[in-house]
């Protein structure tokens, strides 16, 4: 989960709806891709569906976590139940792509500053990973030069996204298969430089759920309750050339 604050209005915003946005961004990229990675890049955080059904309640802040409160600990063995999804559902290639995206996140930022717990969560996801990652690139006849540039840009609309669901702040630099691409913010718009998409400058959207306007749940019983609501609302974000 994260939070997305705008005037007047914080909305909670899951980790399956962000990656749906990753995947609006990733077909808009001036690129052919297989339908395969399309669908893994809109799919990439299937493994969050059940905790964000049911999140825990912290006292302290009187909300759910956000996704960075959560340790590997929690989400590696979430990580694995993901990947089997996938490859139960779509097979090897959107599988593949899943795995490798949980291992770029751990091997980039969550080994760095990992106590011994979550480093043996990391270490334990990325060994038992590894060996059906090979399998399933070599059942899919795809090379490790494909494979990096494929999860390249699955990190990449990953990143986008963050930015455009407000857990991520300008100015960034964002990886691209060649190079980097410079995020900034202008106003209303996010600017990107260089400018990979089809086409100017569009508006992305997506949906979320409005907080009270404290930005807090008294109790857990009430964010249980906001939770079982349908109710949501739709954001929008400007993206252009930099």
């Amino acid at each position: 989960m994260m939070y997305r604050h705008e005037s007047g209005r914080t909305l909670a915003i899951s980790q399956p709806a962000h990656a749906w946005i990753s995947g609006q961004l990733l077909r808009r990229l001036a690129l052919k891709l297989s339908e395969p990675l399309l669908l893994a890049g809109e799919q990439h955080d299937l493994a969050w569906i059940d905790w964000e059904r049911a999140p825990p309640f912290d006292p302290k802040t009187g909300r759910a976590p956000s996704f960075r409160e959560v340790g590997p600990v929690a989400h590696a063995p979430m990580w694995t139940e993901g990947v089997e999804r996938a490859l139960a559902a779509w097979g090897p290639h959107a599988a593949l792509i899943v795995s490798r995206h949980g291992g770029r996140i751990y091997r980039r930022f969550g080994l760095a500053h990992a106590g011994a717990q979550d480093r043996r969560a990391i270490e334990g996801y990325l060994a038992a990973q590894a060996p059906r990652e090979a399998e399933w690139a070599a059942a899919c006849g795809l090379d490790a030069a494909t494979l990096e540039y494929q999860s390249t840009l699955v990190a990449f609309v990953d990143a986008l996204s963050l930015a455009v669901c407000g857990a991520l702040t300008p100015p960034a630099e964002l990886d691209l298969p060649v190079g980097k691409a410079r995020l900034t913010q202008a106003g209303d718009s996010l600017r990107l430089a260089p400018w990979p998409f089809k086409g100017g400058a569009f508006v992305i959207e997506g949906e979320g759920r409005p907080m009270p306007e404290s930005g807090r749940f008294a109790d857990e019983a009430e964010m249980r309750k906001w939770i079982a609501s349908p109710r949501r609302e739709t954001f929008r974000a400007r993206l252009a050339p930099g």
